[in-house]
């Protein structure tokens, strides 16, 4: 693999945008949702889906998390994975 030196207008740099939703579009839950699909599908148990959203090393999940809160994701985590279910011990 080729090493090069890093640019500041590097045409390649990841760049993330957001556009605009049509009417009636909770952009937020459409984000969150598809970024727990993912997940889930990769095999992420559920268990360890809500630290996606508390990293700060994930800015998107990040995002939503500061701004939603986090019964808003946890009501979509519960919606991709079931309703959690207490362990008895």
């Amino acid at each position: 693999m080729a090493e090069k030196d890093f640019e500041a207008d590097d045409p390649y740099e990841f760049v993330a945008v957001r556009f605009p939703m049509p009417e009636g579009v909770d952009g937020d839950e459409a984000m969150a949702r598809t970024f727990i699909e993912e997940f889930a599908l990769m095999g992420m148990p559920r268990h360890k889906m809500l630290s996606l959203f508390h990293s700060r090393f994930f800015a998107g999940t990040h995002a939503i998390l500061e701004t939603r809160g986090e019964p808003f994701v946890v009501a979509i985590i519960d919606s991709v994975y079931g309703p959690a279910v207490a362990q008895e011990v």
